[in-house]
């Protein structure tokens, strides 16, 4: 069976619900839990799913292997130097390029051979893509190379990234639409757009955050008339209210998947997408 694989970074179940969003939600949908193993904690206290380490998850079946998992957080090998950079993080928010304050005393930290912020590091593991011999990926994080976890690293505003997020998710549209319209022979397409995501952080629960998920459901029902085979839409987390914010949002502890056709393989955790997939493919 063709499998299309839509990844929308950010997509709550809550809000599909709420909005009666049927095109998103397709024949069957719900909620998947995020594995412990993908969460990070944050400089200010408590914990949140992790972006780069859900994808994996998602993409291999499998929970992040230790390496990845450390690199989320750990920058020192000494643990007094991880503990006075981790303070510098909590109480020093302001501050631009605290984080390099310990590099500039001359303390040098730890690296990583690779970098799970932007290397293809799927790639190293057993994935979806590696099931079929000639898949589409588009933007795929922790698969394409072309993908950044912070693709405009040099803007300090983060509302600066929400054009950016609309043009990304643009340019993805319409390169699902010019492969399903051009009658494309594939087994295994996949495509990514971080739009929630970047919406959710800045502007949720305004009109112009709805906007981009009815937008996104308009899409989910043009694309879906020309797909033979299984739409699967995942996310990897879900968003809530950020507390005393009006619109700004933070990850929830669940995402999201919906399926065009109702497929006879549980989907509780991020970890079982890869078995959804395969399954599919041998169909």
């Amino acid at each position: 069976m063709q499998v299309t694989v839509l990844g929308i970074d950010g997509l709550d179940h809550g809000l599909v619900e709420e909005l009666g969003l049927n095109n998103l939600r397709q024949a069957a949908h719900g909620v998947l839990s995020i594995p412990d193993e993908c969460y990070r904690e944050l400089a200010e206290g408590g914990r949140s799913p992790w972006t780069p380490l859900c994808w994996l998850t998602i993409l291999t079946g499998q929970v992040p292997p230790e390496e990845y998992r450390m690199a989320r957080n750990i920058q020192f090998d000494n643990n007094l130097l991880e503990a006075i950079r981790w303070h510098l993080g909590r109480y020093l928010g302001f501050v631009k390029g605290k984080r390099k304050i310990l590099w500039k005393l001359g303390f040098k930290p730890s690296r990583a051979k690779t970098s799970i912020k932007k290397d293809p590091i799927a790639r190293t593991l057993p994935n979806i893509f590696d099931l079929i011999e000639e898949p589409i990926a588009f933007n795929v994080p922790t698969y394409s190379e072309n993908w950044r976890i912070n693709p405009m690293k040099k803007l300090m505003n983060r509302l600066e990234l929400l054009p950016y997020a609309d043009e990304e998710d643009r340019l993805m549209k319409a390169y699902v639409s010019s492969v399903l319209g051009r009658v494309v022979d594939y087994d295994l397409m996949m495509a990514y757009t971080r739009v929630l995501d970047n919406y959710g952080h800045q502007m949720y629960g305004s009109e112009q955050y709805i906007y981009r998920y009815r937008m996104m459901d308009l899409f989910v029902k043009e694309v879906s008339r020309k797909i033979d085979g299984l739409l699967l839409i995942v996310s990897d987390h879900g968003f809530r209210r950020l507390e005393g914010t009006e619109h700004g949002g933070e990850h929830s502890d669940h995402a999201f998947y919906s399926t065009n056709i109702a497929m006879d393989v549980p989907m509780n955790s991020l970890t079982d997408v890869y078995a959804l997939v395969k399954r599919a493919l041998e169909t």
